[in-house]
């Protein structure tokens, strides 16, 4: 039986879910699946875990103008100084963790689903033989900070063949570089016919319908959205669908709301079927993170996002609208304006979705889990390995030598 590594690490909640993805397809495949949180698992820093998991949100959501100038700063990092990166010293104390895992383990192919285990193989490679092909995707359509120090691992998904030049100028190889799209549920990659969809839900066929999910947490916004859709648009007939998972806050204020009967609201807090809510909906209104858009690609429904957003979001948007397949709204009067055009000129509609079509890439998740199953890793028969002296090791390496995949 062939056996899989994954690494994720809790930064939002995309890089779990392309884990579970991952981690789905290759158990359905016959594969013995190890998945391991990297902060959660290993790192005693609680700072450093705080960063990653809270201080993140906060930062996107409150000082989104900060938070954005530092991404494009380290964005622009000269990959000959990655040993110098900020990502690096927050790692120091796992490498003896991480390398003893993967010699216990032994696994033949190893998933991350964030650039931070990544950084450590790329470290640890130049020590120690780690026989297992590693791969990764760059989760999301703007290239992340950080890369330039990860170039040590096999491969990397990027979204199409125009992001390989991109990477390249980080330090990867084109041989690296394997253009499949990114990696979410294959369940968003299976047709749901929309008059069956609605069926299920109890909705109108042939009737405008949108799907509501910012998700909650920091990311909260539900509520505002369908207030503004159901103060401003009384005079159409419209289907509304809310998934506003973690906030219960959000979802009984919709509950609230005074509908008038043109208007019909399906209003869900946390939801396992977000697949069956896409095929059922002509639209979404929502975050633009990169699995959330690769979900929505893959179920063929085009995306109005709003304009206050995280860099990776605000360029995961501007590739979105440049190539036809999303609208951005900058107002609440803005995403009325919107809503009213599509709903009055059904050709719209029609546009967007003959883009998203041509933009999606609904096969990475197999694509990925083919390859894996193709590894074949030896490992070391010698294991008298001091695991006491690796952490000093790469701290020394960083300290002394360049970083080169």
């Amino acid at each position: 039986m062939k056996k899989f590594l994954i690494f994720t690490v809790t930064a939002g909640n995309g890089h779990n879910s392309a884990t579970h993805a991952v981690k789905e397809k290759l158990e359905a495949m016959g594969g013995e699946v190890k998945v391991v949180d990297l902060l959660h698992e290993y790192c005693d820093s609680k700072t450093f875990i705080w960063i990653q998991e809270t201080g993140y949100g906060i930062v996107c959501q409150h000082l989104h103008k900060i938070y954005n100038a530092f991404f494009m700063h380290f964005q622009n990092a000269d990959p000959k100084k990655a040993n110098k990166s900020p990502v690096q010293n927050g790692l120091l104390k796992m490498y003896d963790k991480v390398l003893q895992l993967i010699y216990d383990f032994q696994p033949d192919a190893i998933f991350a689903s964030h650039f931070l285990p990544c950084v450590m193989i790329t470290n640890l490679r130049k020590l120690y033989p780690i026989p297992a092909k590693t791969f990764s995707f760059i989760f999301d359509y703007a290239v992340c900070p950080f890369w330039e120090a990860a170039t040590g691992i096999d491969y990397l998904l990027v979204p199409n063949e125009s992001y390989i030049p991109l990477m390249i100028s980080k330090g990867f190889k084109n041989g690296q570089l394997l253009p499949y799209g990114l990696t979410v549920s294959e369940k968003f990659s299976k047709k749901i016919e929309k008059f069956k969809a609605r069926e299920k839900l109890g909705l109108k066929d042939g009737v405008f319908t949108m799907f509501v999910m910012f998700g909650g947490g920091f990311w909260s916004g539900n509520y505002k959205i369908v207030k503004n859709v159901v103060n401003n648009l009384k005079s159409h007939e419209i289907q509304i669908i809310v998934a506003n998972g973690k906030d219960e806050k959000g979802k009984k204020k919709i509950d609230k709301l005074k509908v008038p009967s043109n208007i019909k609201i399906l209003n869900y807090g946390f939801s396992k079927e977000v697949d069956l809510l896409m095929s059922a909906a002509d639209v979404i209104v929502g975050k633009a993170g990169g699995v959330s858009v690769t979900e929505s690609l893959n179920k063929f429904l085009p995306m109005i996002c709003c304009k206050k957003l995280p860099e990776q979001e605000r360029v995961n948007v501007e590739m979105l609208v440049r190539e036809g397949a999303a609208k951005q709204y900058k107002n609440d009067r803005d995403l009325i304006r919107i809503l009213t055009q599509i709903l009055n000129d059904p050709k719209v509609l029609v546009e967007m979705r003959a883009n998203v079509a041509r933009l999606r890439k609904p096969d990475a998740t197999a694509n990925l889990a083919n390859d894996m199953f193709e590894c074949e890793a030896t490992y070391p028969e010698d294991k008298n390995i001091d695991y006491s002296v690796i952490n000093k090791q790469i701290k020394k390496l960083l300290k002394t030598k360049p970083n080169k995949a």
